[in-house]
């Protein structure tokens, strides 16, 4: 197509690219900026020593930031430590946000509803390790298959016995226990009664898993290779900074 009309389309058709190329850019800026307001939030609300890495999900984006509502947000916290326990890693998916478009252009962010989350919380080995030498314990857990290993020594009259055995994983909202079963000597040999009971007070732990992000619970666990791996959940959270601080 030539003439007139012919440049009069291809015109509008670089203005609709162009327009498509600048909602997508603004898009995108919004998502940053709403992504920081709420990490800082988070920060402040939560007390965490480092400002947590944010998210957020869907697209088109701005249709959110006029509503004030965001469907997915995704909050990752890293070596959260309470109790002397360290948590490698928090990982949240936050749904039903609310962030009035006011209060992100002003810059005053102070509270954020959050409707519910899930959450998956990583507690490697080796801090599970550290945490029970901190502790005076002996024991120490590894992975074994899908289950646990637990490993240590008892000592009567004098004599360290070196046992291990397997271990049934116990998920509280706020801790985790490794109960000992199947308990047995070095080379297989097996432990007398006596000797077994104290063996299975001695490797009987509980590993606080205290003071979560966004007041999250704990309701099960995975042992994977290196770590164990709980879901989480929480409901009605609200991240506002000058609560926290009244209640500290």
């Amino acid at each position: 197509m030539s003439g007139p009309a012919g440049r009069g389309l291809r015109i509008t058709a670089v203005v609709v690219v162009v327009g498509l190329i600048v909602g997508v850019v603004v898009d995108r800026v919004a998502a940053r900026v709403v992504a920081g307001q709420i990490a800082t939030q988070a920060q402040r609300t939560e007390h965490l020593p480092s400002r947590p890495t944010v998210s957020l999900g869907g697209f088109p984006f701005l249709t959110q930031v006029v509503a004030g509502n965001y469907r997915n947000v995704r909050v990752d916290v890293r070596g959260h430590v309470e109790q002397d326990v360290r948590v490698d890693r928090v990982h949240a998916d936050l749904a039903g946000v609310r962030l009035p478009l006011a209060d992100v252009v002003r810059g005053e962010v102070r509270r954020i509803p959050v409707d519910r989350l899930t959450a998956r919380v990583e507690l490697t080995f080796a801090d599970v390790n550290a945490y029970l030498r901190s502790q005076g314990s002996t024991a120490a857990v590894s992975p074994d298959g899908q289950g646990i290993r637990v490993a240590g020594s008892v000592e009567i009259l004098g004599t360290a016995y070196p046992v291990s055995g397997t271990a049934d994983v116990g998920v509280q909202p706020a801790a985790v226990t490794f109960t000992p079963r199947e308990l047995s000597g070095s080379v297989g040999a097996i432990l007398p009664p006596a000797l077994r009971q104290a063996a299975a007070a001695l490797l009987t732990v509980r590993v606080p898993v205290a003071g979560l992000p966004f007041n999250m619970q704990l309701t099960s666990a995975t042992v994977m290779a290196d770590r164990i791996a709980f879901a989480a959940g929480g409901h009605d959270v609200v991240l506002d900074a000058d609560a926290a601080t009244a209640g500290r």
